[in-house]
């Protein structure tokens, strides 16, 4: 599928992520090894889907558990489907892992773009082969008329020491420009502030959008004000719309799904909506 099928009418692009896997598990006291906890995660995702489809350009799905989520998704809503095994946990040296008897055929099979999730330093070891990965799913996605959404989450080289804010901006900088060849669409993380914005947008022959990675719903909501004034073209918006959902326990403290789903239809719908507004009030 193409990137038309991902944007709104105005050509803006509203995603809701919940491709979340390990990560998630991890943050709801889920167990994957059991066949309750793997019904679970897959019933969540349902209820995302449920939730988010009917407002949202697209939604980001993994195959893994979230595939029973895709018969509930809104008809005017696109797909996009990840082609990583979760990475979330992983050390961020690593080469992504694909997920097995998957790939670009199984995305386009079910009329997806296709994601990747890379964690990436341009000084690191490992940098010239996730280079590599990138431009050939990239050329597969070509060559499958499969649009190709990459995110690049910059890491620190020393796990101790965070980046500074102007290491991080030439790694995200620098990194974006590596990318941006063999892909249709870009989702970052927050540049950091205005100037950083309008260098990207700036220096960039493909869009990007924001992703929340994790910041608390304020933080994300300046945050894409910001990204937005300065050349970005949306948003993918996942646990900062619904990471509250950890605290939804019963009394015997597991995950309560009548808690969690009334806050995905009140709480999280209303900040969808609102981040929706802002972003198409800057299309």
């Amino acid at each position: 599928m193409t990137l038309s099928s991902i944007q709104t009418p105005s050509g803006m692009y509203t995603i809701a992520p919940f491709d979340h896997r390990g990560s998630l598990a991890t943050a709801l006291g889920l167990d994957l090894t059991t066949a309750v906890g793997k019904k679970t995660l897959t019933q969540l995702k349902i209820m995302f889907m449920q939730a988010f489809s009917p407002l949202c350009s697209g939604v980001l799905v993994d195959p893994e558990y979230g595939f029973p989520a895709i018969e509930y998704k809104a008809e005017g809503c696109g797909l996009i489907l990840t082609l990583e095994s979760s990475g979330y946990n992983d050390e961020k040296t690593d080469m992504p892992v694909l997920m097995p008897n998957w790939g670009v055929e199984g995305i386009k099979n079910n009329y997806g773009v296709a994601k990747l999730l890379v964690y990436y330093n341009p000084q690191e070891p490992n940098a010239q082969q996730k280079r590599k990965l990138v431009m050939e799913l990239g050329e597969s996605c070509r060559k499958e008329g499969v649009a190709f959404l990459v995110e690049p989450v910059i890491f620190s080289l020393n796990s101790k020491v965070e980046l500074t804010a102007v290491e991080f901006q030439e790694a995200q900088l620098q990194t974006c420009q590596e990318f941006q060849a063999h892909c249709d669409i870009l989702k970052i993380q927050y540049p950091g502030d205005a100037l950083a914005c309008a260098t990207l947008t700036a220096e960039l022959d493909v869009p990007w959008i924001l992703l929340s990675r994790g910041m608390s719903y304020d933080q994300f909501k300046e945050a894409l004000n910001v990204s937005l004034e300065n050349g970005a073209k949306g948003f993918a918006a996942g646990r900062s719309v619904w990471q509250e959902i950890g605290e939804k326990k019963d009394a015997e403290g597991k995950l309560d799904l009548e808690q969690v789903q009334q806050f995905l239809q009140t709480t999280a719908i209303e900040r969808v909506k609102e981040l929706i507004a802002l972003t198409e009030a800057a299309a």
